[in-house]
């Protein structure tokens, strides 16, 4: 009886579906497993390596060693500076145990963050391990007020630097012009393309994302205590080493920081012995930290809380328990219903029968104390470690890049760079912030910002190509490198056809291991999701199309910030902290409005899967776990520390959900398709392929 078992093979594109879904999660679970201590012992290069050994986090490995080993300045420093610095300061942010949002109930800032560089860097890992196909369009005709042609110059320009000499021409060009509208109509397309969706990753991330406006916030608290005055007037000293030594003793000096911090009233106390990056992070976050102690002191001296002193003190304690407890109730909260402040309440013993009120107050108590315990931990790791691996990284950077500051000295005007910068910056702070339901920034908005401050940069790149030829020689032959990892090594790379690449073989090597059940099961999820990706793809050109079409901002506060100056300098500091500023509260972004309006990008969707399916903890005492994408979870997630809202969702449909219809496909038929399957059934096998093909040691 013969019982060999007959190949199955995939479809180009079920190939492609295939690859899609298990990069997707692959690449995040491997950024996920950073939270566990040890995470780096199988890591390989650069940090520890074992001969023939695969890295246990391939898809991140393989970025690293392609475009960040062999990248000029960082190639030179000693391998002190990633097995012992770098490695010690991960390693203790592993240690420290920071929260999970499923604790506190609300999607979290270091999820809001991790999501998007998950959805972003998948890109270049698929790219990397399948190859880009070639591209025969000999159509080099761009109009740069339609998507389709703004798409199709992308792609060209991709091909052409892959496989032609892009990179070489751009150099040239840009060594002689700073003027965009001198450069090829590829490059004026592509660079077209590639603003807007910068544009759109801006107002997702600062205007639509719940925790948009805190980051805002964030970005705006360490801005002030930036000394942008002291750094352009040591920029402008001519001999580069005396400037280099004058800038090391601005960032790294102990004492001065804290003087000056103290004397202007920001903050109080002794000098704890830190340099300058470490004083603003410390500062920020005590900031934070005050807000969060005076809200958890309100809700203990509350005289409506009926919560005893000894559940309040369970709680505090949750916070500073040990990973393995935190696991067990949080497990013990899955498994039986219930919410974690009931798991944790018994798992000490104490009365669980809280009213639904109290549950919540409860609730958010417990929210404000692993906040406070994650900004102490973050402060002792970055802050306070000893030895300070934090200033000794600086110190070996700033020494390995040398050469680089040096040339980079000689081309350009830093002390204007650095203002261009300032200026972009009080600029991009002013249009984010959200005051009112009419004034809501657009993703127009953003592409007009970026626009207004784009020759800044590209007069920086003029700049660095025309006067620093030696600078420019070795950036050009990383970039060479890198685009080299793109092509593809198969023989048939038409780019009509759709499908994995260099992994399309090995993936259906994969999948015809698997049982004729499994495989069974598989094939319809294959089948939607290219569906999916097809409709997430439309969606993505549809949404392009929307945004160059649409008008400028009729918005007076946003169109005078936009008119102003390109060159006008913003001041070098705020006469005022950060904690007392804050707009017009709890503005309402309008259901009907142009602000529910995502900017293109298929990579938005992706982010927007991976905050979906963060597991949360029941919202009441009692019931299933619920998802980021919940409406109560989302209007917790767009609070401050303070406990007041940020933003205010409209009624009816939440922005996620909005934001969600639009980036997924408006009238989708097949919807996102559960994968879950897939990834159980294959994900290993895949992670195990990517290691395998990776191990170059």
């Amino acid at each position: 009886m013969d019982t060999t078992k007959e190949k199955i093979i995939l479809s180009p594109a079920q190939s492609a579906a295939l690859f899609d879904l298990l990069s997707h999660h692959n690449v995040y679970s491997e950024i996920r497993d950073f939270r566990i201590p040890g995470s780096l012992k199988y890591y390989g290069p650069p940090f520890q390596v074992e001969k023939d050994k695969p890295s246990t986090s391939p898809a991140l490995q393989g970025l690293v060693s392609k475009f960040l080993l062999n990248l000029p300045g960082l190639k030179d420093v000693p391998e002190e500076f990633w097995k012992v610095q770098l490695y010690d300061i991960i390693e203790g942010l592993e240690e420290a145990n920071l929260s999970e949002s499923y604790d506190k109930g609300v999607v979290g800032t270091r999820k809001t963050v991790a999501t998007a560089i998950s959805a972003l860097i998948e890109y270049p890992v698929r790219g990397t391990s399948g190859g880009f196909s070639k591209v025969q369009d000999p159509d080099q005709k761009y109009d740069l007020c339609k998507a389709e042609d703004l798409s199709k110059a992308f792609r060209n320009l991709m091909d052409a630097s892959i496989y032609g000499t892009a990179l070489d021409d751009l150099i040239a060009k840009t060594a002689q012009t700073d003027n965009l509208a001198h450069h090829e109509p590829l490059i004026q397309a592509a660079h077209e393309f590639v603003l807007v969706n910068i544009a759109s990753f801006m107002h997702y991330a600062l205007i639509l994302s719940p925790k948009g406006q805190y980051l805002l916030k964030l970005v705006g608290n360490v801005n002030r205590l930036v000394p942008y005055l002291v750094i352009r007037q040591t920029l402008k000293i001519g001999n580069v080493a005396t400037m280099i030594s004058a800038m090391m003793k601005v960032v790294l000096a102990k004492m001065s920081v804290s003087t000056i911090t103290n004397w202007i009233g920001l903050t109080s106390g002794e000098d704890q012995g830190m340099n300058l990056m470490q004083q603003i992070i410390s500062t920020v976050l005590h900031w934070d930290n005050r807000e969060l102690e005076s809200r958890a002191s309100k809700i203990e001296s509350d005289k409506t809380n009926s919560l005893s002193k000894d559940q309040l003190r369970c709680l505090k304690d949750y916070a500073n328990k040990s990973r393995e407890e935190q696991e067990e109730i949080r497990r013990s909260s899955q498994q039986n219903s219930i919410s974690i402040v009931i798991s944790i309440l018994a798992s000490s013993s104490l009365p669980t029968d809280i009213s639904e009120p109290t549950h919540a107050l409860a609730l958010e108590y417990l929210n404000a104390q692993l906040s406070i315990r994650d900004r102490k931990q973050l402060i002792q790791s970055l802050c306070h470690s000893s030895p300070d691996h934090v200033t000794t990284t600086i110190r070996v950077a700033v020494s390995a890049y040398e050469p680089v500051i040096r040339n980079v000295h000689n081309a350009v005007d830093l002390s204007d760079t650095v203002s261009d910068f300032e200026s972009f910056l009080a600029d991009m702070l002013k249009i984010s912030r959200i005051q009112d339901e009419t004034a809501v920034p657009t993703v127009g908005d953003f592409v007009t910002l970026l626009k207004k401050h784009q020759y800044s940069c590209h007069k920086f790149l003029h700049q660095v190509c025309k006067n620093g030829k030696e600078l420019t020689g070795w950036y050009l032959d990383w970039a060479k490198q890198a685009a080299a990892h793109f092509r593809r090594q198969t023989d048939h790379s038409d780019a009509k056809v759709r499908d994995a690449g260099d992994l399309t073989e090995p993936l259906n090597d994969l999948f015809s291991k698997l049982s004729a059940e499994q495989q069974s099961r598989i094939f319809p999820i294959l089948d939607q999701q290219i569906k999916y990706i097809d409709e997430m793809h439309t969606s993505s050109h549809r949404r392009l199309e929307a945004v160059l079409s649409s008008p400028p901002s009729k918005n007076p506060t946003i169109a005078k910030i936009i008119a102003s100056s390109g060159n006008s300098r913003a001041s070098s500091r705020s006469s005022s902290p950060a904690p007392s500023e804050r707009g017009t509260q709890n503005p309402k972004i309008s259901s009907t409005g142009p602000s529910s309006d995502p900017g293109p990008g298929a990579y938005l969707s992706r982010w927007q899967d991976l905050l979906d399916n963060t597991p949360i903890t029941p919202l009441s005492a009692s019931g299933k776990v619920e998802k980021a994408s919940g409406k109560n979870v989302v209007k917790g997630s767009t609070k401050d520390v303070d406990g007041e809202t940020l933003i205010e969702a409209p009624k009816g449909k939440t922005g996620a959900e909005k934001v969600r219809e639009r980036v997924s496909g408006e009238g989708s038929v097949s919807g996102k398709p559960d994968v879950r399957y897939v990834v159980e059934a294959m994900g290993k096998d895949f992670r195990a392929l990517l290691a395998a093909r990776g191990v170059y040691w």
